[in-house]
Formats: C-alpha cells, sequence, structure tokens
C-alpha cells in the first residue's frame, strides 16, 4: 500500500528565501506543502513557538490563508493579509503593488518629525516595592483612537481604525484572561505580534496600507501620551525610575488611582505589574541600560530582559549557570535577602568558574550560535571562519542562515562547529562567564550599599 501524508498525492513546494526584515537578515527553510493535510514545522515556525495551534489557527482564520502558511509567514504577512481581506471585503481595490511614494522633505522636516518611541534613561541599581505601569497594545490603540489611516477619513473612520478595532478589542479581552486561564497564552501572543507589527507596516514602504506620516504621527502620540503619564503619576508622588516606549517603572503608593487617572486622561488601557525589587543594569559607561534589567515579581517570578540568560548566541553552559543563579535570587523577597544569599551566589559560580578552567566542560555545552548576514566577510571573525567549516563538512549555508561553533582559539578565531569540537579556548570563555556573573554581583554591590 502506497501511502502518502498528501490527501491526492501532491505538494506545493515553499522556495528557500533570505530576506532582509527591521535591520536582520533572515532566512526561510523550504518547505512541501501537503494539500487536505496540516503539516506544521515546530522548529522553525516561530507563530507556532508563540501561539501554539490554537494560536495558528486563529492567524489562519484572521488572514484568511491556509493554517499551513499561517504557521510559516511573519506576523508582518499575517497583518497584511489580514488587512487585505478586509479591504476586499469592504470593496475596495488592492493594488498588486504599492507604487505611491514618501513626499520629498527637507532634513530639517525630517529632524522634527521623524523620531521614534520616547525613553527615560534609568539610574542603574536595585530597587525596591516597584509598579510598572503598561500600555495595552499603545500603537494600535492610538491608531483607532485617534483615526489614523494612509487615506485622508475626512471625519469618517478610516480603513485601518476600522479594521484593527476587532483585532484590539479581542487582544485585551485575551489578555485579561490569559491571566486566570494559561490556554489564551498562546491567541493574546498571536494578536500581540500582529498588532505589534501593524505598527510597524505603516512605515513600510512597501506595505499596502502604510504611509510614512501616519507612522510618525503614532510615534508622536505615543512620546507625548508617556510624558502625559510621567507628569500624572509625579503629580501624584510617585517616582518615575524608568520608562521605555509604552510603560513606565514607578515607586509610590496608590498605583490604583494612578492606574485610573492616567486611562481617564489619555483614554487608553493599562495593566500593573508589582515588583517586590528590580535592577536596572549598567551600561559599559556606568549609565543606566535602557533595556537591560530583571526584577522579582510579588508572585515570585522573575522578569529577564536583555541579560546573557534571554542571549539565543550565549553558550548553554554559561546560560545555565545564569539561570540557577536567578533561581536562588527568585527567593529573596527584599534587598536585605538579596545581600543574605551572596555566599551561596558565590558558590554557583565559582563551581561552574572552576570547571571551565579546569577544561572539563563538554564543548558542546559551550557552542555559539550566530546568523551570518552574508557569505563572504572581508574582515577576521568567527562566523567567516565557522562558514568554511560548514563547507567542508558538506553543509551549504545561506544568508540569513543560524550557525553554532565552538570558539578553540579566540585569537586567530578558529573555530570549530559542534559536532566536531574536542576542545575550547578556556580565557574566552572565561570572560563570558564573568561578564554573565557581573550582571549578577552587580545586584549584590548594590543591596550592600543599600541603593
Amino acid at each position: 500500500i502506497k501511502l502518502s501524508i498528501s490527501r491526492n498525492g501532491r505538494f506545493r513546494k515553499l522556495e528557500s528565501k533570505s530576506y532582509f526584515s527591521y535591520g536582520r537578515m533572515l532566512y526561510r527553510p523550504s518547505a512541501y506543502i501537503p494539500a487536505g493535510r496540516i503539516l506544521i514545522d515546530t522548529v522553525n515556525s516561530f507563530n507556532y513557538s508563540e501561539g501554539g495551534l490554537k494560536g495558528i489557527l486563529l492567524a489562519s482564520r484572521l488572514a484568511c490563508i491556509p493554517p499551513n502558511y499561517a504557521a510559516r509567514f511573519t506576523p508582518g504577512t499575517l497583518i497584511s493579509s489580514y488587512e487585505v481581506y478586509e479591504a476586499l471585503k469592504m470593496g475596495i481595490a488592492v493594488p498588486f503593488r504599492k507604487r505611491d511614494a514618501e513626499n520629498t522633505r527637507t532634513l530639517e522636516e525630517l529632524k522634527l518629525v521623524d523620531r521614534g518611541g520616547m525613553i527615560f534613561q534609568p539610574e542603574p541599581g536595585v530597587y525596591e516595592k516597584v509598579f510598572q505601569l503598561d500600555f495595552t497594545s499603545m500603537y494600535p490603540a492610538i491608531i483607532v483612537k485617534y483615526n489614523l489611516s494612509p487615506e485622508s477619513p475626512n471625519g469618517r473612520k478610516g480603513f485601518l481604525p476600522k479594521v484593527l478595532e476587532p483585532l484590539l478589542n479581542m487582544r485585551i479581552e485575551t489578555k485579561r484572561k490569559k491571566k486566570e486561564n494559561p490556554e489564551y497564552k498562546g491567541l493574546d501572543s498571536v494578536l500581540k505580534w500582529m498588532l505589534v507589527t501593524c505598527f510597524g507596516y505603516t512605515g513600510y514602504r512597501n506595505a499596502k496600507f502604510g504611509r510614512v506620516e501616519v507612522h510618525e504621527s503614532i510615534n508622536r502620540i505615543g512620546r507625548e501620551i508617556l510624558l502625559k503619564a510621567k507628569e500624572i503619576a509625579e503629580s501624584m508622588g510617585f517616582e518615575v525610575l524608568h520608562g521605555i516606549v509604552d510603560c513606565l517603572w514607578l515607586r509610590g503608593n496608590d498605583i490604583k488611582a494612578l492606574k485610573e487617572k492616567v486611562e481617564r486622561e489619555t483614554g487608553l488601557l493599562t495593566d500593573i505589574e508589582n515588583y517586590s525589587w528590580i535592577v536596572f543594569l549598567p551600561m559599559s559607561d556606568g549609565s543606566g541600560a535602557y533595556n537591560r534589567y530583571y526584577g522579582r515579581l510579588t508572585d515570585g517570578k522573575l522578569k529577564l530582559r536583555g541579560v546573557i540568560a534571554r542571549r539565543s548566541d550565549m553558550p548553554e553552559y554559561i546560560r545555565k549557570m545564569q539561570l540557577e543563579l536567578f533561581e536562588e535570587l527568585s527567593g529573596a523577597e527584599s534587598v536585605r535577602e538579596i545581600s543574605a544569599l551572596k555566599d551561596r551566589l558565590l558558590e554557583i559560580y565559582r563551581s561552574y568558574r572552576n570547571r571551565l578552567k579546569k577544561g572539563e566542560v563538554n564543548p558542546r555545552l559551550l557552542s555559539i550560535r550566530r546568523r551570518i548576514s552574508k557569505l563572504g566577510y572581508s574582515r577576521k571573525c568567527p562566523e567567516l571562519n565557522a562558514i568554511k567549516a560548514y563547507r567542508n563538512s558538506g553543509i551549504r549555508l545561506s544568508p540569513g542562515m543560524d550557525v553554532s561553533f565552538v570558539i578553540r582559539d579566540a585569537r586567530r578565531w578558529i573555530v570549530d562547529p559542534p559536532w566536531r569540537a574536542s576542545g575550547y579556548d578556556e580565557n574566552y570563555y572565561l570572560k563570558l562567564i564573568d561578564k554573565a556573573w557581573k550582571e549578577i554581583s552587580f545586584a549584590l554591590k548594590c543591596s550592600a550599599q543599600g541603593s
């Protein structure tokens, strides 16, 4: 009996593709799509990793495309397909290729209008009893509230607000329900990414419903809203510690009253997270990093952003050490309790470091993953030698692919593929493990000083 995963024996091939998106070179592997069956690449599908099967089916229904494509397309393609489908339902003609160019402007005009989101730089340190005030889907909510659309609405509801409002309402509902039922987490994540990219696509030159002036207006209003929220908080006696685009970190009393007033005066919904303590890490010059922090929520969970444990390009061995250290920190409910953990944290760090120094670590656990932007590099770098090593093993590469390697000699950037590695450059990896420890020891240093 001849068996086939395809119901009629036919397959549609999706060609592999290297492409540039949001400043990065990406790669989509080729795929054979069986007729009449759903076949999902669970390893390479971003949408599946974020939303699971339920998320894929939701994206398929919204974008009016088969689940096989909903699993393989980017969130940007999903929101674009959704907008095209809604436009056709409304009887709006959609051009095959957009041709309207951005209006010519002077350098002074660009300097005035072409700005991003608002950021308030934090003072590095450890802070207790901190609240995070987060606007729910701020940019899509601005599009809907302020009726921003590529065409001139002339008093009527524009196309973008009209098609995004149902998605926004659905996201607000899934965000609320996932707190009570984890099954909604995947649905919420898919909606979040579609709404995030809908903002980015307003400034994308090839987006069918994009217009850079709309993109700039969203950014401008977003900056004004964050400033307004900051002023409201300070007028109510709160201390603003940090702010990034759509959220603020604050210390003060009566957070419920602040939330209500911000929502009333901005017209946007917010969400609150409570931290027992939070650590804002420094940059190399000592000033506060904008997007590197970690903190303990009052429910005992740790929130990590920008630290080595969150970086997929870092070796598993070093990420494992830092995650173990964070696990210990999650038991500390105050800055004083962080200080009390010093000996235990040092013990874990020294144990991992000593094994590394003695050459006792399996080289595969020290594998570094990097994305190659091209196949030819003019300078000496580990990516160049990794490409050569893969070619010698008969493996074909394309720009945008990820390669893994173990560094054998950092001075000459000699690397080995993980499956061939038999040794490693101890000094290079000792520097990495010390860097991971530094992110932890900073909290110990600040807690000892009573920050």
